[in-house]
């Protein structure tokens, strides 16, 4: 009754309340252009394997790291950690093969946008992420 009460003025007037938005919380998708490819976790191992200098980037953060280990030899970069970790990508061969994963995947595909701007030419994504990795059997070191 109360808020009856109160909406009554607002009414008299013309206005009407407004209406009831349900907040986002996904963040908006991520558009890579064409020449960023994703890599089925079988894919991405053949892929290692022929091209060994490939840059294997693990953008999950330590503490995932440590519980659920990394694919072998990946070099770490917290994505969390943001400006600083994006100053040690700037300074990896921008000619070379990069292979980008996360857990599950956005992290990764926010990291290859910027590195399309920082002129990266070979970018990789591990389709599914680190959680695909293990569940295709694939090897990993803690």
């Amino acid at each position: 009754m109360r808020r009856f009460l109160l909406l009554l003025p607002l009414l008299a007037l013309g206005c009407k309340p407004a209406p009831q938005v349900q907040p986002q919380f996904e963040p908006p998708p991520v558009v890579l252009p064409a020449s960023v490819t994703e890599l089925t976790p079988d894919a991405a191992e053949r892929f290692l394997v022929e091209h060994p200098t490939t840059q294997l980037m693990d953008l999950r953060t330590e503490a995932e790291r440590k519980e659920y280990g990394q694919i072998p030899n990946a070099l770490s970069f917290d994505w969390l950690v943001g400006e600083a970790t994006m100053k040690r990508v700037a300074q990896l061969d921008k000619t070379k093969p990069c292979l980008v994963y996360c857990t599950i995947g956005g992290r990764a595909r926010l990291m290859a946008a910027e590195m399309v701007t920082m002129g990266f030419t070979e970018i990789h994504l591990l389709k599914g992420g680190f959680n695909a990795w293990v569940a295709a059997g694939k090897a990993v070191s803690k």
